[in-house]
């Protein structure tokens, strides 16, 4: 990757995460880096291109983490709570972002599309994990990618709402860490239901 193009992803990700999203100028990143204008709309001609970027480089570096977990993971059940895991530390790490990302304004095209891949993402990676408890024994035969998109489904619907129906927007670390444990529990309901009988 472009060293200026990373430099201005990360100065981007950096005011993002502190300060929001919507409070966050172009102008000021270019500030930060010491960048004109002209040469920052050069490498993202809008804000959303910058967001976008940020979004995948974060996917990218959790994928990372992904990836140890299949090869650390004794079983189905321990891999998906070791993601569970993952996208706790990240939404934590990244609280500010996230936040934002969900307020934004997604009835337009481009924020429809990026919200397409990044849940066809999450699939993706659900159908390997799957596959992989299917191909070791552990989990019957069932509908893959049907189940996968569910499973997704599911955990997002639950991430949407705490204790309370406290909005996303609203949660404290406290009911973040209730609400991860809520996934947790739905994750070994359905794994428990998918498991080879002995």
């Amino acid at each position: 990757m472009d060293d200026k193009r990373n430099q201005i992803i990360e100065a981007a990700l950096k005011r993002f995460s502190h300060f929001g999203i919507a409070k966050t100028t172009m102008s000021e990143v270019a500030e930060d880096l010491q960048l004109s204008k002209a040469n920052l709309y050069y490498y993202f001609p809008d804000k959303f291109s910058l967001i976008e970027a940020i979004a995948y480089r974060i996917i990218d570096e959790s994928d990372t983490t992904v990836e140890k977990a299949f090869g650390e993971a004794k079983d189905t059940l321990d891999l998906l709570f070791r993601i569970l895991d993952m996208k706790k530390a990240y939404f934590e790490k990244y609280y500010m972002l996230t936040l934002n990302l969900h307020e934004m304004n997604i009835n337009e095209d481009k924020w429809k599309g990026l919200a397409k891949n990044l849940f066809q993402r999450e699939v993706d990676t659900v159908s390997r994990v799957f596959k992989q408890g299917i191909a070791r024994h552990e989990l019957v035969t069932f509908d893959v990618a049907s189940t996968s998109e569910l499973y997704v489904s599911m955990m997002r619907g639950l991430a949407m709402f705490c204790d309370r129906a406290t909005p996303l927007a609203l949660i404290d670390r406290d009911e973040l860490a209730r609400m991860f444990e809520k996934q947790k529990q739905a994750a070994a309901i359905i794994i428990n239901g998918l498991r080879e009988k002995e």
